[in-house]
C-alpha cells in the first residue's frame, strides 16, 4: 500500500536506485495558541466556564434552531415559560446519574457501608436529564434518550413545559458543523503521519521493535525504492499523546515510606530516555510535533501544556523537534489540523450509550464542543472569560489518539464543509499509525507486524 501510494504521485523522481531521495518540504505551520495557558491560576470556580460557554453558543444555537424549526421560531429564557405554551430553550444539559462514581460513596466503601463495583462505563437506564441556564434549571422529559448526551452539552429544546413542572421536549437542535476555511491544495503529494500510543517503558515486550520500524519507515531506512520514495514525502510526524505507558506510573510509590523510596527510580525516568532516542531518530529526518497524553509527564487537567524541553536533552536542540500542546491545533500548508490524545473521546464514551470513537468524534463537531464534560467529569484549567474547546472553526483533519482501532471518514458538511474525520489507533497494541495526504485528505493505515524469526527467540518485524 505504501509504495503503491508512491507511485502514483506528482512528486520529484528519486531517480536510480542508490541515489539521494530529498524529503519533501512544507511551510512552517501556524499554530493555534488559545491551548497554551500563560497565566496560571486555579482560585476560581468553574462556573465561569460554564456560563461563558453558554453565552458564546446561545448566538450559534439560537441561529441553528431558526434554521431548522422556521425564522418565527419563539426563543424564551426559563423564567418566561408559559405553561402550554410551545417554544424553544437554549440551556446547558445536567445529566443525573446514579452510577457516575462519588467521592462520599467511595467513603462510604473504604467503610464498608456500600460497595461500589467497579465499572467500565456508567450509564443506566434511570438517568434523568435536567437543562439550566443563568438563572434556573428544569427536568426534560420527552422523545430524547438520555444516553446519547453527556453534561455540560448546550442544546436548544423545542417544546412545552406542562403542569408537572417538567419541559416536554419534542424535537433537539445541536450547534451543527461549524463553517471552515478555504482548502489551499497542495502542488504534489505532502504527507502527515499520525501516530499515538507508544508505550514506552510499559510491559508489552515488543514495544520497542514496533517503534523501530516506525522510525525506520518514516526515516527511509525499511523497504524498497517505493517504499523510500513514499518516506520521502512524509513532510511532518504527529505523536498525539501516551509516548509512555500507563505501566510507568508508579502510584504504589506513594503509599510507601520515604526511606523504602529513597534509591528507587522512577519507572518513567528509562522511558523518557528511550522517547528521547526515538525522537532524536525521528527529527534528525522530519519534523515532529510531539503531543503530552495522560500517562505522559505533563499536567493531568486539560489543555495539557507541552512536554519540558530539559528531559529530552538529545533531541531538543534540534529544531525540527516541537513540543505541542494537547489539543493540538496548526494549519500545515493550507490544511487545518485539530486533535487531542483522546481522553475528551473516552470521557464521553464513559458517559454515555454510544459506543463508536468514529461516531464521538463526529458527535462533538456537530455539537460544536471538543470537550463538554470538562470540567464535570473530565479535569481542566478554570478559564474565567473564554472557552476554548467551542469548536467556531471546522478543522480540515480531525483527529483522536489512542483509540482500540483505525476509523476514518469524510464528513461532508450543508455549507461545503468537507472534514476527515480520523481515529488513530493505540500503536502499542495494534502496531498501526496513519498516513494522511495533504492534497485530497486521503487517509490510509501503515500496519507493522512483530514476529519471532525463524523460532530462534529473536524479533523481527514488517511492514503490512
Amino acid at each position: 500500500m505504501f509504495s503503491d501510494r508512491a507511485a502514483k504521485s506528482g512528486g520529484p523522481d528519486p531517480g536510480p536506485e542508490g541515489q539521494t531521495i530529498h524529503r519533501a518540504e512544507t511551510r512552517s505551520p501556524v499554530r493555534g495558541s488559545r491551548f497554551v495557558v500563560s497565566r496560571r491560576s486555579f482560585c476560581r470556580p468553574y462556573a465561569h466556564l460554564y456560563a461563558v460557554r453558554l453565552a458564546l453558543m446561545r448566538p450559534v444555537l439560537a441561529s441553528s434552531a431558526r434554521t431548522t424549526w422556521g425564522s418565527d421560531l419563539d426563543i424564551k429564557k426559563m423564567f418566561e415559560l408559559q405553561v402550554g405554551v410551545r417554544c424553544c430553550v437554549i440551556g446547558t444539559m445536567y445529566k443525573h446519574m446514579e452510577l457516575r462514581p462519588s467521592i462520599l460513596k467511595e467513603i462510604s466503601g473504604e467503610l464498608s457501608l456500600v460497595p461500589q463495583p467497579v465499572r467500565m462505563r456508567y450509564t443506566d437506564p434511570s438517568d434523568e436529564l435536567i437543562l439550566e441556564d443563568e438563572l434556573q434549571r428544569m427536568k426534560i422529559v420527552g422523545s430524547l434518550d438520555p444516553s446519547d448526551f453527556v453534561t455540560g452539552l448546550v442544546v436548544a429544546v423545542l417544546g412545552v413545559e406542562k403542569e408537572d413542572g417538567k419541559f416536554h421536549v419534542e424535537d433537539i437542535c445541536l450547534a451543527g458543523i461549524p463553517p471552515q476555511l478555504t482548502f489551499t491544495v497542495p502542488e504534489h503529494d505532502r504527507f502527515v503521519l499520525l501516530a499515538s500510543g507508544l508505550g514506552l517503558g510499559g510491559q508489552v515486550g515488543d514495544a520497542t521493535l514496533g517503534l523501530q520500524l516506525l522510525i525506520d519507515t518514516i526515516i527511509g531506512q525499511l523497504g524498497g525504492l517505493g517504499e523510500q520514495r513514499a518516506a520521502s514525502q512524509i513532510s511532518r510526524v504527529i505523536l498525539a499523546g501516551n509516548l509512555l505507558s500507563r505501566d510507568t506510573q508508579s502510584k504504589d510509590i506513594l503509599n510507601k515510606a520515604k526511606y523504602l523510596t529513597k534509591k528507587t527510580q522512577a519507572a518513567s525516568v528509562e522511558a523518557v530516555k528511550v522517547l528521547d532516542d526515538a525522537l532524536f531518530q525521528l527529527c534528525t529526518s522530519v519534523d515532529v510535533d510531539a503531543m503530552p497524553g495522560e500517562f505522559d509527564p505533563a499536567n493531568h487537567t486539560l489543555p495539557q501544556q507541552p512536554l519540558h524541553r530539559c528531559m529530552l536533552p538529545h533531541s531538543q536542540p534540534l529544531s525540527t523537534l516541537h513540543l505541542v500542546t494537547n489539543p493540538y491545533e496548526a494549519d500545515i500548508d493550507g490544511v487545518r489540523f485539530l486533535g487531542t490524545s483522546g481522553q475528551n473521546i473516552r470521557d464521553i464514551y464513559k458517559y454515555s450509550g454510544m459506543d463508536d470513537w468514529l461516531h464521538i468524534l463526529e458527535w462533538t463537531l456537530r455539537t460544536g464542543h471538543m470537550a463538554p464534560t470538562a470540567p464535570d467529569t473530565l479535569g481542566c484549567y478554570p478559564y474565567y472569560s473564554e472557552d476554548p474547546f467551542i469548536l467556531k472553526e471546522s478543522p480540515h483533519v480531525y483527529f483522536c489518539g489512542n483509540a482500540p482501532s483505525f476509523q476514518s471518514k469524510i464528513l461532508h458538511g450543508s455549507e461545503g464543509q468537507r472534514v476527515l474525520l480520523l481515529s488513530v489507533p493505540d500503536f502499542c497494541t495494534t502496531r498501526t499509525a496513519c498516513l494522511v495526504c495533504l492534497r485530497d485528505l486521503d487517509c490510509q493505515p501503515i500496519k507493522f507486524s512483530v514476529f519471532a524469526d525463524n523460532g530462534d527467540g529473536t524479533e523481527a518485524g514488517a511492514m503490512a
